[in-house]
């Protein structure tokens, strides 16, 4: 072992050493059998001196009750120790490497569906490319992947990273360009616009009184009325659909409803509806990722499609008619506001999952650009969190509320991470370490546009 100081002062979570060897931050470095990192290095005129956070040891009952003896040596951690104390394994999804370190981080897919996890970051820094790293793993280990996708990006799954400066870079991450055709399918309401999608449609027939609401959030408790009623007359058909609905809100006497015959005529004509439906098997299959493209729909639509298709995929699962199943949400900050930023009827069913989808094996992971405007009871729920950098204090405050094990000190360190660099916080890991994102085996959506 190296030793590479000795400490001049220390409490019982963090310990000061003089580095008698070339030390770094974000260096992990140990004493007896406790490992710890290097957060902070002072040059001061009687020397260089190293702050460190201790951080554990491979006992798990660990504790520290006393602060370690003034001119205890301090040695440099090897990668093997490291990686015991931290919990990482030898496989999972493999994410990235230690930072400055070959160590590779695999996160547990059983955690990251029990448990939730989150991306954070501004615009940018590296969000969905990390998002399209974790899918890769998920794809590979055949666990079914749903994502919300506003903007069509991640359609560019199928196509390997030909990249010529990733390539390079690959080598040291150990992985090669590959695109995953097979496996991913796109599918959108709108196929004017996503030509390569399978059209998207839900079921229509005899819906509830509760779809209808769900459809028609903004009714008042008149036009509920007038709904009920159609409704009922409608139910006297065995099959019913909603333009049957439309024509008995129509006949009622009652003004109210000129309010509510154009919302109803505008979902009808965005034929999100229809008696040949995509069934919910089609899109989670073990081994299949599936986009749901929304680029071309207006908001409002989104919102119901959102709503209806996660409820849908939420009750499959609870009477285990589908395998357990990722949700990934893109621009989450659109289907699941914090209150005072907004409403969207997808937000309920966002908040059901986070708090109760462990239980049925619904794992959600949460994408965000704007962490401040995500309902925070969604945020709460999440247990791995994977930050970049992010600079907006409103968004720092968010993250450091929200993620065990940083601190206010932790803002200035995400303001500063470099594009690819991210903080990864949460279970299984006993504390936050910086991690190199591996580099995309698939082509980044972002480049798409510009070939």
């Amino acid at each position: 072992m190296e030793e590479v100081g000795k400490i001049t002062e220390s409490t019982t979570s963090s310990f000061i050493f003089r580095a008698e060897k070339e030390i770094r931050k974000h260096d992990y470095v140990k004493v007896g059998e406790v490992l710890a990192q290097v957060w902070e290095i002072k040059q001061q005129s009687n020397g260089v001196f190293a702050y460190a956070h201790i951080i554990g040891s491979e006992s798990k009952r660990y504790m520290a009750r006393s602060p370690f003896k003034i001119g205890s040596e301090v040695y440099r951690a090897e990668e093997h120790f490291i990686k015991r104390v931290l919990g990482i394994g030898r496989e999972g999804i493999y994410i990235g490497l230690l930072k400055d370190s070959e160590v590779k981080i695999n996160l547990s897919p059983d955690i990251l569906i029990q448990k939730h996890a989150c991306i954070l970051a501004k615009s940018g820094s590296g969000k969905s490319y990390t998002v399209g790293v974790m899918i890769e793993e998920f794809i590979k280990k055949d666990i079914p992947v749903v994502i919300i996708d506003p903007h069509g990006e991640y359609i560019s799954l199928r196509r390997p990273n030909l990249d010529k400066q990733e390539m390079y870079i690959m080598k040291r991450f150990g992985i090669r360009p590959r695109g995953y055709t097979k496996n991913v399918y796109e599918f959108s309401p709108v196929c004017s616009k996503n030509r390569t999608a399978i059209p998207l449609y839900l079921e229509e027939t005899n819906l509830s009184f509760q779809d209808l609401l769900n459809l028609l959030p903004n009714a008042t408790t008149v036009q509920k009325g007038i709904l009920y009623e159609a409704y009922k007359k409608a139910r006297e058909k065995k099959f019913y659909f909603l333009k049957d609905i439309l024509e008995e809100v129509k006949k009622t006497k009652s003004n109210a409803k000129w309010n509510l015959v154009p919302q109803i005529e505008q979902i009808i004509s965005m034929n999100l509806f229809s008696i040949n439906y995509t069934s919910i098997n089609e899109i989670i299959k073990k081994g299949r990722c599936s986009i749901i493209n929304l680029r071309g729909v207006p908001p409002y639509i989104q919102e119901i499609l959102v709503s209806l298709l996660l409820t849908k995929v939420f009750e499959e699962r609870k009477n285990d008619g589908i395998p357990p199943v990722l949700v990934v949400v893109e621009e989450a900050h659109r289907y699941a506001p914090e209150r005072g930023q907004g409403k969207s009827f997808a937000g309920e069913i966002i908040r059901t999952i986070a708090s109760e989808g462990r239980k049925f094996g619904v794992g959600l992971v949460i994408v965000s650009q704007r962490p401040a405007r995500v309902d925070k009871n969604v945020l709460s729920q999440c247990n791995t969190h994977i930050i970049l950098k992010t600079t907006n204090p409103n968004d720092l405050k968010a993250i450091v509320a929200s993620v065990e094990g940083l601190d206010a000190k932790s803002a200035g360190e995400i303001q500063m991470l470099p594009v690819g660099i991210a903080i990864v916080a949460g279970l299984p890991l006993p504390a936050p370490i910086f991690v190199e994102i591996r580099p995309r085996e698939t082509l980044h959506g972002g480049k798409l546009s510009e070939i």
